[in-house]
């Protein structure tokens, strides 16, 4: 029994210092720094979409589809 206790003690040791490893590790690199980079792309396409499908929408809903309106009501009316 006191062999299964030294051991569990032993594992839970390793695995508190191997977090704190991990945490330093993770704290202390600089190769994030391209995620943030990532992050404004990704902003930056979806404003940009939104713009874009605003424009659209307001060019088809304004232009084409009052002229289309008006063309079949031409042909059938």
């Amino acid at each position: 029994m006191r062999n299964l206790i030294n051991r569990a003690a032993a594992a839970t040791t390793f695995t508190v210092w191997n977090t704190k490893r991990q945490a330093k590790e993770a704290l202390c690199n600089e190769r994030g720094d391209f995620y943030i980079s990532d992050g404004v792309k990704i902003i930056i396409a979806v404003v940009l979409g939104a713009l874009l499908l605003a424009a659209l929408s307001g060019i088809f809903n304004d232009t084409v589809i009052p002229r289309i309106t008006h063309e079949i009501e031409a042909l059938f009316g």
